[in-house]
């Protein structure tokens, strides 16, 4: 269990959830065109999850010092495994995530596509580093590695699928993910937010210079309400030009995706505690979880 809690294993579940329902639910509801078979996918899962894991490893290892204010209950480095073991675990899968990247991008003709493994996992290890310190840059650059997970399909199993005459459905395949990344993107970054303020004693104890230290936690919430406003908004509007004609995918759209950001709207300019920032973080959480969940069964909501 040390090591189970140490990779977050349950964000490596969602992670691989995702990749699977976006394979054997999306593509195969709009008979996509692929390049990798069924075992060579699995090792794209693989390799992803390593990366990610190799991530939150190096992330618990440097945090750990924030971790003992911020969550106490929850460390697991130099308390259930030695720094020593968590380093050799990390470097572990790096490699491994970028091995199996290798192989699966030379099996489709374009080993360049192994960059993003390496690029990705340089850019975890920077992140744990430096970027998570810096108010803005980190949020963006983990939430927009979250996107990209939604993207990998596309890259990897899409792409060098290509022909004249299959172009128009894997552009719309490409499209819609290129959506569902962007939401991915949108609603992590602000939940990254969030979790700075849920963090701000152990981030102000390690020196970090986060949003919510840089301009205070009541305009970080303001910046949060905006940006979920706006969330709000469009996806109002994307509401009612897209999805109107479903009603299924209208009811699953205003329970899990609309309801939330009035919640969030709503609360979080009276937000003040750990307890606050915990409970909106999990909201979002949820949010991201049945946005992309709704990519397992598209036949079910636009029927």
């Amino acid at each position: 269990m040390p090591y189970l809690k140490l990779v977050r294993y349950g964000n490596l579940l969602f992670i691989a959830l995702c990749l699977l329902l976006i394979r054997f639910g999306f593509f195969r509801q709009f008979d996509a065109s692929t390049a990798l078979n069924n075992i060579q996918f699995f090792l794209l899962i693989i390799a992803v999850v390593c990366i990610a894991a190799s991530g939150y490893v190096i992330n618990n290892i440097l945090d750990y010092e924030a971790d003992r204010i911020n969550a106490p209950n929850r460390l697991v480095i130099r308390e259930k495994i030695s720094e020593k073991s968590a380093y050799n675990l990390f470097f572990a899968l790096n490699i491994i995530g970028v091995g199996i990247g290798f192989y699966i991008a030379n099996k489709i003709d374009a080993p360049v596509f192994s960059a993003i493994f390496i690029l990705t996992s340089a850019l975890l290890y920077l992140y744990a580093t430096y970027l998570k310190h810096i108010a803005i840059a980190g949020n963006l650059v983990i939430s927009m590695l979250v996107g990209l997970v939604v993207l990998l399909p596309v890259i990897f199993d899409l792409y060098p699928e290509l022909t004249s005459e299959n172009i128009e459905n894997q552009r719309m395949l490409f499209n819609t993910l290129v959506y569902y990344s962007l939401y991915a993107i949108l609603l992590n970054f602000v939940r990254e937010v969030i979790k700075d303020q849920e963090d701000i004693n152990g981030d102000y104890k390690t020196q970090s210079n986060t949003l919510p230290l840089l301009i205070g936690q009541k305009r970080t919430n303001v910046f949060v309400f905006i940006f979920c406003l706006i969330l709000l908004v469009f996806s109002i509007i994307f509401l009612g030009e897209d999805l109107y004609h479903s009603t299924k995918a209208v009811v699953y759209a205003l329970v899990f995706i609309i309801a939330p950001l009035l919640a969030l709207v709503a609360g979080i300019l009276k937000a003040n505690s750990k307890k606050d920032y915990s409970k909106f973080s999990f909201i979002l959480k949820c949010m991201l979880f049945f946005g992309l969940l709704s990519l397992g069964f598209p036949e079910y909501l636009i029927s």
